[in-house]
């Protein structure tokens, strides 16, 4: 990415710790950013990001929320990159058209994608997953380990970790069907769109 003063770039889940680190850096660079929280009224999650070097001349920020894929539309509007690091952590309850964290945001990610072709602006989307995404276990269920890892080496959906938690629990399997499934849902949006997954 070849960034310039008049580079805009849109980052989802802005007040994440990749997401925060990302922001300062662009704003080092003199884009100006299009940041996305699920809440601006969240001074605890606004603040470090209006504290930043360049915030108050290139920094907007915008309200979006997973489960409401349409909100980052206006974040999106102009941004010539968007960087897709917002993950929903807490299934909302309220919720009845998705079942799950991981559904939710595999639509979200569909729409958003979306949005990016509609915007006719976005030229490249980056997506990034989880090291809890691949794995390097054999897919027999034998012991040991794969000669090699590539694309192909993803997590088991039902695989239990040794060190579960919630956040584990949440991430894995969102970020595996998330990052497994950005090339299909990329075939249907314009190829002028070069869609990057880390």
């Amino acid at each position: 990415m070849t960034s310039s003063s008049s580079s805009r770039v849109c980052v989802t889940g802005a007040s994440g710790y990749i997401a925060t680190c990302l922001i300062k850096k662009l704003l080092q660079r003199g884009c100006v950013v299009h940041a996305t929280l699920r809440n601006l009224g969240d001074e605890k999650k606004t603040a470090p990001l209006k504290e930043l070097p360049g915030a108050v001349e290139r920094l907007v920020l915008f309200e979006a929320d997973m489960y409401d894929a349409d909100t980052f539309e206006p974040a999106i509007a102009g941004c010539e990159f968007v960087f897709l690091l917002a993950t929903p952590l807490h299934h909302d309850p309220r919720s009845t058209k998705y079942k799950n964290t991981t559904e939710a945001a595999v639509d979200a990610m569909r729409i958003i994608l979306q949005q990016c072709e509609r915007s006719k602006t976005v030229r490249r989307v980056i997506h990034t997953a989880s090291v809890t995404a691949t794995s390097p276990l054999r897919e027999d269920g034998g012991e040991g380990y794969k000669d090699f890892i590539n694309e192909s080496c993803w997590t088991p959906l039902d695989h239990s970790h040794s060190y579960n938690n919630t956040m584990v629990d949440v991430l894995s399997p969102f970020h595996n069907v998330s990052h497994s499934n950005i090339s299909h849902i990329h075939v249907n949006v314009n190829e002028s769109i070069h869609i990057t997954s880390i």
